[in-house]
């Protein structure tokens, strides 16, 4: 092994699961130092972890398996995250339960932003078009999807996905502009606008 290497201590057995987390938030470190996916390799990852190259390999079969359980695992927390925020909503009511979702949006970027900017920061490797049902993001915009649609009650207008994917971009511009700025994020300021945003969005809808 090279300069700097530092060996893992050997896994026992029923450990592979606790070395598969370490690999990930190793990767996930690594991938927001750099900020692109691109200068990502499963032999940088091992050699931070301490392990060989061939053991990382008994994990992930390439970067794209290390990369797709990455996001997948970081937009499944979101989401849950989300229809939590909406079934705890204290008003029966679409409207309250959207107002919940959106709230709890602004806070988990604004109190995760490592893993936010895992998710959205990070320059990717580009896959075709067709692959993109597959993507983990399916997953958040469809709980979006769920939380819109009652609103429109068979109204005409833009269709239950077109909307979650604006008011989804809409709240993602709000986040990212809040923390883009060079003094402290008014956490205050960005749940005010994501409320105007919603009144916009029911007069509307």
């Amino acid at each position: 092994m090279g300069k700097g290497f530092k060996r893992r201590e050997p896994s026992q057995w029923g450990e592979g699961a606790a070395l598969k987390d370490e690999i990930l938030r190793t990767a996930a470190r690594m991938l927001m130092e750099s900020g692109r996916e691109g200068d990502l390799s499963l032999r940088a990852v091992a050699r931070a972890v301490g392990i060989s190259a061939p053991s990382i390999y008994l994990h992930f079969r390439n970067r794209a398996e290390l990369m797709a359980t990455l996001t997948q695992r970081a937009y499944q927390r979101l989401a849950v995250e989300l229809r939590t925020a909406r079934d705890a909503a204290t008003e029966e009511e679409p409207r309250a339960a959207l107002r919940a979702m959106a709230r709890h949006y602004c806070c988990y970027a604004l109190d995760n932003p490592r893993v936010y900017q895992l998710m959205f920061g990070i320059e990717r490797i580009q896959v075709p078009r067709e692959e993109s049902d597959s993507s983990p993001m399916r997953e958040v915009l469809q709980v979006w999807r769920d939380a819109v649609s009652p609103l429109r009650r068979g109204e005409e207008g833009p269709g239950d996905e077109q909307l979650a994917v604006l008011l989804w971009a809409s709240l993602h511009g709000i986040v990212s502009m809040a923390v883009a700025l060079p003094f402290p994020t008014d956490r205050q300021s960005v749940l005010s606008r994501a409320d105007d945003l919603l009144g916009l969005l029911a007069s509307g809808a």
